[in-house]
């Protein structure tokens, strides 16, 4: 979901039906008397996937025998795919790469990037001008580094006895961010006529919508009108009456990949920027925003 095209996990291929891919380790190099042997022989096992680590020892170096192992591939019919560089000043280093790869003729042989990567990295590296053909995310990706925990509680937004109305919970909080939304809720997400993104209204589906306006939760000043706009109502059940009912074509990693893409290219570029990124607009419904004021004022004791 992410943005992966491959995965070295084959497990995850095997299960998810992900495409597979990777490149062989340092220990490879290292069991061989020098590295020009090692790359000789990966080369020869994967003739139509190869990718050499290049760092093992001596970096230019490690190119340098890159070089003579695909100018031999070349002779024979046979194509050095990309070499791998895992240390290093790797903005300098991919672009010094890429120069002896030209000056070799080697001008279909790509580049890979890893060494703990994340998004800020990579962009670093493509606004020095380095021409990367993939990059090897794996550390910063796998294990939510910059927010390993997400927070996250149960609290009841209605409830209902029997087949009988159902009436809102709402659970008042020293903080603002922490006071619920009462309602059996749901989202509908509003799109320009351009097809962008225009914002997104959380409602209570028992109540409907009586004005298509949204009030931002957190600050009452932020709201925004989406009157006759196209909208979509976005959940969709995982379980009912404790079996799963998700529709079969949501549980495909691929297909849910692809979703993912084309709901991102429907959000304004200035909502994409990784640096100080324009906020997108999310809302309560008009009606709803001012329910749950009132039963707020309610429990404590405000209202008139």
């Amino acid at each position: 979901m992410g943005g992966c095209a491959s995965t070295s996990n084959v497990l995850a291929g095997q299960l998810f039906n992900i495409p597979v891919s990777g490149t062989h380790a340092h220990s490879w190099v290292m069991s061989f008397d020098s590295e020009i042997e090692a790359f000789r022989a990966y080369a020869e096992i994967m003739p139509k996937n190869c990718v050499l680590l290049v760092d093992t020892y001596d970096i230019t170096q490690g190119i340098k025998n890159a070089i003579t192992v695909g100018l031999e591939m070349k002779e024979r019919g046979e194509h050095l795919a990309a070499i791998r560089i895992d240390s290093g000043d790797l903005s300098w280093r991919a672009i010094e790469a890429r120069k002896m790869l030209d000056e070799a003729g080697l001008f279909d042989t790509g580049i890979v990037l890893s060494n703990d990567l994340d998004e800020y990295t990579i962009k670093s590296i493509k606004d020095s001008g380095a021409k990367v053909t993939s990059w090897g995310v794996g550390t910063k990706l796998a294990t939510a580094y910059d927010q390993p925990a997400l927070g996250g509680v149960y609290k009841l937004a209605a409830k209902r006895k029997g087949d009988g109305p159902w009436e809102d919970c709402v659970k008042v909080s020293g903080q603002a961010a922490k006071l619920t939304v009462p309602g059996v809720l749901d989202v509908r997400r509003y799109y320009h006529e351009s097809g962008l993104l225009a914002g997104d209204m959380v409602f209570d589906i028992n109540k409907g919508v009586a004005l298509e306006y949204i009030v931002d939760p957190a600050d009452e000043l932020r709201q925004k009108d989406l009157k006759g706009k196209r909208f979509v109502t976005l959940l969709e059940p995982l379980a009912r009456g404790g079996k799963v009912v998700l529709k079969e074509e949501y549980r495909d990693a691929m297909i849910a990949q692809a979703y993912c893409k084309e709901q991102l290219a429907t959000l304004d570029e200035s909502q994409k920027r990784i640096l100080n990124p324009h906020s997108y607009p999310v809302g309560l419904e008009y009606g709803l925003f001012h329910r749950r004021r009132k039963l707020v004022s309610e429990l404590l004791g405000l209202s008139k």
